[in-house]
Formats: C-alpha cells, structure tokens, sequence
C-alpha cells in the first residue's frame, strides 16, 4: 500500500512522541511504499531547527534526527513541486480555506497527494485540521495520533485488493 505522510506525521519517525509507534510500523511495514512531497524536506528541518530552538531537542539529537532523515530520504518517494501542485493547492485553498482554515504548506502537500494518489494510497497526517480535510476531499487518511485501537496488518488488508 502506498503512504504519502504530511511533515507533521514524518516528524515521527525521527522524534519520539505520540505516534511514533503507528508511523514506525507503516513506514518498516514490509507491504508499504513511502511518498512524501519535496516540501517535507524542508519542513522537517524547520521543525526541527525550531525544537532545538525551544530546547526540546539538544545538539546532539538534532544532528542524529538530521543525519539519519538524510539517510533515510533515500528510501522514500519524493514527489516534487511543480505548476500542477500549486494550482491543485490553490484550488483546495479555495474550497477549503475560509471554512476550514487549509493553510497554505497543508495544501501543498495535500495538492501532490491529490495529482499522485490512485486506489490503495493513504494520506498520513497528525494535523487535525488537515485531516478533516482531506477526509472531506474523499481521501483514505489516518491520523497516528487516534490509531489506538488499529491493527496495522488488519486496516492495510482491509484497504487492498488481493
């Protein structure tokens, strides 16, 4: 099954907090293929440029979060931003953005995932705004942060054909 996480569910897997476990299982889950935007890249640092900032994170476990993202980059499908996804985005800033206050780097990402995504993809997004959204769009979406109660084998059998 194909993945395509927003940087607030990526930031996950680097920093341990609530999710980690579910984006860790999807992300090494031997049936999951991976997708982010180009935008998550630079977003990841910026969130974690800025917890080193707050002192969340020290020196030491930010040069390890960037470092092993670096790495682990190379695993994931990184779909660039192009003329497409900024019209995509501007449409969905346009339906969604006075009711449902979509910001503008939420629907960036939910823009490429929108132009990529067929059957048997999952939009993965901690934001909660942006997952009312995307679930509003018509969008398979989980949210780490509410999958208590999931079983990863189970939901990605019940959302695949075989």
């Amino acid at each position: 099954m194909k993945f395509f996480f927003d940087t607030s569910a990526l930031v996950k897997f680097f920093c341990i907090e609530n999710g980690t476990e579910f984006v860790t299982q999807i992300i090494e889950h031997e049936s999951s293929e991976i997708w982010i935007s180009e935008l998550a890249r630079l977003e990841f640092k910026s969130a974690l440029y800025r917890r080193y900032r707050n002192k969340s994170l020290d020196e030491i476990r930010l040069h390890t979060a960037t470092t092993y993202f670096d790495k682990q980059l190379l695993s994931f499908n990184l779909e660039p931003i192009n003329r497409l996804v900024i019209d995509e985005a501007g449409m969905l800033l346009k339906k969604y953005g006075k009711e449902y206050g979509l910001r503008t780097l939420d629907a960036l990402h939910l823009g490429t995932y929108s132009l990529i995504s067929e059957y048997e993809w999952c939009f993965v997004t901690s934001d909660t705004v942006l997952e009312e959204i995307s679930i509003l769009a018509g969008f398979l979406t989980l949210n780490p942060q509410k999958t208590a109660d999931i079983d990863l084998n189970l939901w990605i059998s019940a959302h695949t054909q075989r």
